[in-house]
């Protein structure tokens, strides 16, 4: 099944749902750095490394009860990262943006102060990539990727309706590089952190 059709699905569940009761509807609106980890593979013999990069997020959940809910996270904007070679420097950029799509579990419905955790699946689609430095003039191409999610955090409630929410999700997230002229050059081997502050909006 496709992202568009599993996103899709994924709404039209959290709106009828949100129908029959609006108050387990949420909204968030965040500013988030995916920082991919320290050993990012091998492209073309050489040891790869992608920095990290800030960007806007945003999510819509629905609480089917105190502890459960679905929640639909996605950059708004896309994440844009350089990728180096060891004794070549920075070659390439490309930009991402990761949906995920979650089942939280949240601890202590009660409080101001309310951890959670979640698993889930996400999708990574990958864009814009250019070359740069070595490969200047070349074309390249990065593949989309999907897999496991997991999210934990913890959400501040001022008041019934707003809360503030730090959290953090480890995505898992590969891209099989191609180079025109040298074809597969290998995968960089991404698997983020995405973490950061979002305010929320409860209604």
């Amino acid at each position: 099944m496709s992202r568009l059709v599993l996103t899709s699905l994924a709404l039209a569940a959290a709106f009828a749902a949100a129908g029959a009761n609006a108050q387990g509807f949420s909204v968030t609106l965040g500013y988030q750095n995916t920082d991919p980890k320290s050993d990012n593979g091998t492209l073309a013999g050489a040891d790869a490394s992608v920095n990290d990069d800030w960007s806007l997020t945003g999510s819509a959940a629905y609480a089917f009860n105190d502890n459960f809910s679905v929640e639909l996270w996605s950059g708004l904007a896309k994440f844009k990262h350089e990728v180096s070679l060891d004794g070549l420097g920075t070659v390439a950029s490309v930009e991402h943006r990761p949906t995920t799509l979650s089942l939280n579990y949240h601890f202590a419905p009660d409080s101001a102060v309310r951890p959670f955790v979640g698993i889930g699946y996400g999708w990574v689609n990958v864009s814009g990539e250019q070359t740069q430095g070595a490969l200047t003039g070349l074309g390249i191409n990065g593949s989309n990727d999907n897999g496991l999610s997991l999210a934990a955090g913890l959400d501040w409630f001022v008041n019934d309706k707003f809360f503030v929410r730090a959290d953090v999700r480890k995505l898992s997230f590969e891209t099989d590089v191609t180079v025109e002229t040298l074809g597969n050059v290998g995968t960089a081997e991404v698997d983020p952190l995405v973490y950061g502050v979002s305010a929320g909006l409860r209604f």
